[in-house]
């Protein structure tokens, strides 16, 4: 997020009342008796910092820097997108507020300036298309769902229905809770094969992928190696573990780990007693010497550290794979398919 938020950009003229501020106005009298034309306070209009270029085949509804556009698929200018190329499958509601807000370190692009779509520049949008390259428009890193594993480069890369939301912030909010879900609807009835896409295509994935990709980066990442750590190249996009899956396999875990642990705790019992008889040598005595010494330091650091680790492992068990465990790894809120 930015460090300074600037919630006012001084437009010079003289409808603007030569950009005084609201102290100034307050000073000179002219908000007690009445808010001057122009200057935004008390959600009175504004000037339209920009001009939008309209289409020949677009609606447009406009007030103080907030849009709402009928139309065609345009992510630029009037020569993008599957409306230049004449489709006539590619309505789109375009919803956008602060349009060219970041250009030029956040001044924009110049007063009354005429300017197209920037999907990069506009401060926030809601895009409904039902014909359009979202992944490409909004330059998008390709993850999974475009490999060779799910049938190779998706409709995402070759036009689709989508809606896309891009601000400085998205929140989804749900007071009763909120669900992801892909792939068809059950119980669709009238198709052989379920649910087609929106461009009556069949949908061949029974299960396609939802992807987190946070920084908009899926490269891998290679590691050097060293002395004690091997290097190799390490995936950024993976898996996400399902919880009890993965409680499982520690649990499993932990039940070989008590198995070697029985295994050498009777190893060492009974190297205790072959100690003990191996001490009884009267032609010898200096194994039994030997023996009465090193007996108190096989209990000590061997017998008694088995016993320790025992009782670490169990606690570990229980604080991880138990629900009842403060740091019980599957999560109680948020689960995945």
């Amino acid at each position: 997020m930015a460090k300074e938020t600037k919630i006012f950009e001084c437009i010079n003229t003289e409808a603007s009342n030569n950009c005084l501020t609201v102290d100034q106005l307050i000073k000179e009298g002219k908000i007690n008796a009445q808010i001057p034309p122009n200057v935004a306070l008390y959600h009175t209009p504004a000037i339209e910092a920009v001009n939008f270029k309209p289409t020949p085949n677009s609606k447009i509804i406009k007030r103080s820097g907030a849009y709402i556009v009928l139309g065609s698929d345009r992510p630029d200018s009037n020569r993008s997108g599957f409306g230049a190329k004449g489709s006539n499958k590619a309505a789109t509601i375009d919803l956008v507020v602060g349009r060219m807000a970041s250009a030029n370190k956040g001044k924009g692009p110049g007063f009354m300036m005429n300017v197209d779509n920037s999907f990069t520049a506009d401060a926030a949008r809601v895009y409904i298309s039902q014909l359009t390259n979202v992944d490409t428009n909004f330059g998008i890193a390709g993850g999974d769902a475009d490999s060779a594993e799910f049938g190779g480069p998706s409709l995402f890369q070759h036009g689709c229905s989508a809606v896309a939301l891009k601000a400085d912030a998205v929140r989804l909010i749900g007071r009763e809770g909120i669900k992801i879900v892909t792939g068809k609807a059950r119980g669709t009835k009238g198709e052989s094969h379920g649910e087609p896409n929106s461009r009556g295509g069949r949908i061949s994935q029974p299960s396609p992928p939802i992807e987190l990709i946070a920084g908009n980066n899926v490269e891998p990442r290679q590691v050097p190696g060293g002395k004690f750590l091997p290097g190799g190249t390490i995936d950024t996009l993976q898996p996400i573990p399902l919880g009890k899956n993965t409680r499982d396999a520690f649990v499993d875990l932990h039940k070989i780990i008590g198995e070697l642990w029985s295994a050498v705790f009777n190893l060492a019992l009974v190297q205790s007693g072959v100690n003990t008889a191996v001490g009884v040598n009267p032609i010898m005595p200096w194994i039994p010497s030997a023996v009465a010494a090193s007996t108190p330091i096989h209990l000590s650091y061997v017998i008694n550290s088995l016993y320790h680790t025992r009782a670490n492992a169990t606690m570990w068990e229980l604080n991880y794979t138990n629900p009842a465990g403060y740091k019980y790894i599957c999560s109680r809120n948020v689960k995945t398919t």
